[in-house]
């Protein structure tokens, strides 16, 4: 049974033939910078966008060890 589709007709009231027949316009869209994937691929293949790179770095708190001036104990 994995191999057969399963059809049920939730989908068939959205699709009708005006929305199948639309198409979207072939002028350039102004995306912003930091939704772009990142465009040097000197660090390996990436699809995340700057905006979810920076991110990850806020994710595991690590600006805060930049921010932290570094601890030394006195013996």
């Amino acid at each position: 049974m994995d191999s057969q589709v399963a059809r049920d007709g939730r989908l068939m009231e959205l699709v009708d033939e005006k929305w199948r027949d639309d198409k979207l316009p072939m002028e350039e869209v102004a995306v912003p910078q930091m939704e772009l994937p990142e465009i040097e691929p000197d660090n390996g293949p990436t699809n995340e966008t700057l905006k979810e790179q920076e991110q990850k770095w806020s994710d595991l708190a690590l600006s805060a060890l930049h921010d932290q001036p570094p601890t030394t104990a006195n013996h």
